[in-house]
């Protein structure tokens, strides 16, 4: 099972990011990327709130989990609705940390000012140049945290995540 990476690609406005977000999906469903997990998430500009619009999963990694893992990750909870996170359990958003220092994770959340959109795309490491590339409207893009698979399947496995 091959490493993982995450990249986080923030837009001006939300037609930009639901363009990318179709050119993703499209080149997953035609196995162009190997995209683990993604989601479309938002924040709102009068409450700060991080909400997801939309959420994907390819591979049989399990409804944006790992996805809103990271999204957990980078934001307070206090901020972030339980639709992104969903069935994340701890034990996931643990061992997905592990990969980040906190210097990424402060740079991932300082990317995405209020108001802004953001796509999460998890996908193999090799796949990161070609989303990178697919995420062409974005702002501000970045690419971190190579983890590894396994370690993440065992998490999932293990039913850290809540039914």
């Amino acid at each position: 099972m091959s490493n993982l990476s995450t990249t986080v690609a923030v837009y001006d406005s939300l037609p930009s990011a639901e363009k990318d977000w179709g050119d993703l999906e499209e080149a997953a469903s035609m196995h162009s990327i190997d995209l683990a997990d993604a989601a479309l998430v938002q924040r709102d500009d009068s409450t700060g709130e991080v909400t997801s619009l939309r959420r994907q999963e390819h591979h049989g990694w399990g409804k944006g989990a790992v996805a809103g893992a990271v999204v957990g990750l980078i934001f307070p909870p206090s901020i972030v609705a339980g639709a992104v996170v969903g069935g994340v359990g701890g034990g996931l958003i643990g061992r997905i940390s592990r990969s980040f220092d906190r210097g990424d994770i402060k740079e991932f959340g300082e990317a995405m000012d209020r108001g802004e959109t953001a796509i999460v795309a998890v996908s193999t490491y090799d796949s990161v140049g070609e989303v990178e590339r697919l995420l062409s409207g974005a702002s501000h893009k970045l690419s971190r945290g190579e983890m590894s698979a396994a370690e993440v399947q065992t998490a999932m496995d293990a039913k850290e995540l809540n039914p």
